[in-house]
């Protein structure tokens, strides 16, 4: 037998030849190419065979070179995106050091030595008669402490938004911190208004409570645990996991590790580690402020409006301006700060145009044909809610509930006639989820991405916010930076495939400010506005959108909603 054929085999020598079980290759030279073609046909249905392998190789050596086969080769393996060749981990730190930099560095005394909204002094900085579309008003904040003292660093957390009820007109402001106490807010000015031109500027926590909720949210790996229900063979145990367990006893450890995501759970006595079925969150009942702390973000301190006193402006057409561009909008586009604004309860973004996604057949037009993957958490649930019991251009499959029930369970609907498909999955570990949930279905989105194969009649819209403001910044970073990876693999597989972020919005006004408060999801904000630029995705801001309009909920309706929705599909269609 030829030297290299030999050293590809294994077999037991007899007399000159090579044997095999069950069959034996009984001259010592490579045999006719024909026969050794129907021979390895026939070996294809032997997978994983050793001898498909050698048969392959032996073909190599009458025929030419082919590809050598992995002999350890696994299924799975064909999903599996090869390991990285970059820091990870230095990638997180530089981020987390950039969204750090905007923390102010003090440390809380006592509650009269923090800013006071009603202390505060706010005052026109451009002051005139009227004003002219397209030119901006400044208005200017200085900040006292509660004794009446002026502050000399900045650092404090505000919205800011200028609104006509009477026109459904709104836009946020674009705040500017000096670091001596006072600030400029700069509003756009995109619409004429005689005198119902309205400011509001409301201090949300002060530069003080800012460093205490930084510190509480870094002070632990969560506020949240979470339980793990196992079950094998009739036998049933719930135990505690984390990101980490500091414990003796002996643990499962569930690790990725391409994205370097893991977690672990106590392991129950007599049942393997890959029988954890169920996950649950579990309130750990802590907090990380002390208890002069917490006076700091009680109702009347929180969101406090700072212009009650300041006059209502004029604003007059003065001649030609357009507050909106002609271009269409397309992904790929950087999106300014503020990014739009609402006229007419519409969204008008900044940099683009906005096609207006209202009835049953503006979607089906724009999906018809196509595929759309929802992958977030429950503000993408909307969307299919929308689309199957709302506007009704899609039926659900295998799903006979309603609403918000079961609003964790991956979904599907499809039109046939239109060739519509929609489906709907939860972004994976964290949930703050307080009923069991079967975690055979969790799957890290990045992973979710990678196994999809994309194409021009591909979308993915993507969304995470709500469920990590409970932990520190840099999981919530990790999970940013494993998305954008698996989007670059996607576009460099299928560059013609649409994908659209879509950031957290605001929240409830009475959302505890250290668990789930809006500045947490503002830092978060920040850190999907860094981690996609430059990428060629949709950039749906609706965290501008709900400052703008005033929106205090987690999942935002009525116009805001509608606008979200007009500016996914404008990228997407």
């Amino acid at each position: 037998m030829h030297r290299y054929c030999h050293s590809l085999v294994k077999g037991v020598r007899r007399g000159g030849a090579i044997a095999f079980s069950p069959m034996a290759l009984v001259r010592n030279k490579c045999i006719t190419p024909a026969l050794f073609a129907a021979v390895f046909l026939l070996s294809y249905l032997w997978h994983k065979s050793v001898f498909q392998d050698s048969l392959k190789h032996l073909m190599g050596k009458c025929f030419g070179p082919v590809t050598e086969i992995n002999v350890n080769f696994q299924p799975h393996e064909l999903t599996t995106p090869q390991p990285r060749t970059y820091d990870l981990h230095s990638e997180i730190n530089s981020i987390f050091s950039k969204i750090q930099r905007i923390i102010p560095n003090v440390t809380f005394k006592f509650l009269n030595g923090s800013t006071s909204a009603n202390n505060s002094k706010l005052s026109i900085v451009n002051r005139r008669n009227r004003y002219c579309p397209g030119e901006d008003l400044v208005v200017q904040v200085d900040m006292y402490d509660h004794l009446g003292n002026r502050k000399t660093y900045g650092g404090d957390f505000i919205t800011s938004r200028l609104f006509s009820p009477k026109l459904g007109a709104a836009v946020s402001g674009r705040v500017e911190d000096f670091h001596n106490g006072s600030y400029h807010v700069y509003f756009p000015l995109h619409w004429v208004d005689r005198n119902e031109t309205k400011v509001s500027i409301r201090l949300w926590h002060p530069s003080e409570g800012i460093a205490v909720l930084w510190r509480a949210r870094h002070a632990s790996l969560g506020v949240l645990g979470f339980n793990g229900r196992y079950k094998y063979l009739g036998k049933e145990a719930i135990t505690n996991c984390h990101f980490q367990l500091n414990t003796a006893e002996e643990v499962c450890e569930y690790k990725d590790e391409f994205y370097e995501e893991a977690f672990y759970c106590i392991k129950p006595k007599d049942i393997p580690c890959e029988c954890l079925n169920e996950m649950r969150a579990v309130d750990l009942h802590e907090s990380h402020l002390t208890e002069e702390e917490k006076p700091l973000f009680v109702g009347s301190n929180v969101g406090v409006e700072m212009a009650i006193g300041l006059e209502t402006i004029v604003i007059t057409d003065c001649g030609d301006y357009s507050s909106t561009s002609n271009t269409k909008c397309q992904t790929g586009m950087s999106s300014p700060v503020p990014s739009g604004h609402f006229y007419n309860y519409t969204w008008h973004p900044a940099y683009c145009d906005m096609t207006v996604y209202k009835t049953q057949e503006d979607f089906t037009k724009c999906l018809k044909g196509k595929k759309l993957f929802l992958i977030g958490d429950s503000t993408l649930r909307q969307y299919i809610i929308h689309f199957t019991e709302g506007i009704k251009i899609v039926n659900y499959l295998q799903y006979h509930e309603g609403g918000w029930k079961f609003w964790d369970k991956t979904l599907e609907a499809l039109n046939m006639d239109k060739d519509i498909y929609v489906s709907y999955k939860r972004h994976g570990f964290p949930l703050e989820n307080f009923l069991f949930y079967n975690f055979k279905d969790d799957m890290y989105m990045s992973r979710q991405i990678d196994l999809r194969g994309g194409g021009k009649d591909t979308i993915f819209v993507i969304t995470m916010g709500q469920h990590f403001r409970q932990f520190p910044l840099t999981l919530y970073i990790r999970r940013a930076i494993n998305i954008r990876r698996a989007v670059e693999r996607l576009f460099m597989r299928s560059p013609d495939t649409k994908v659209i972020i879509k950031t957290e919005n605001t929240r409830e006004f009475y959302a505890p400010p250290e668990r789930t408060g809006d500045f947490h999801g503002y830092t978060q904000y920040l850190v999907l506005r860094e981690v996609f630029q430059g990428l060629n995705v949709g950039f749906v801001d609706a965290w501008d959108m709900t400052v703008a309009s005033s929106t205090e909920s987690v999942h935002p309706f009525g116009y805001t909603f509608d606008s979200i929705m007009s500016m996914t599909f404008s990228f997407a269609c």
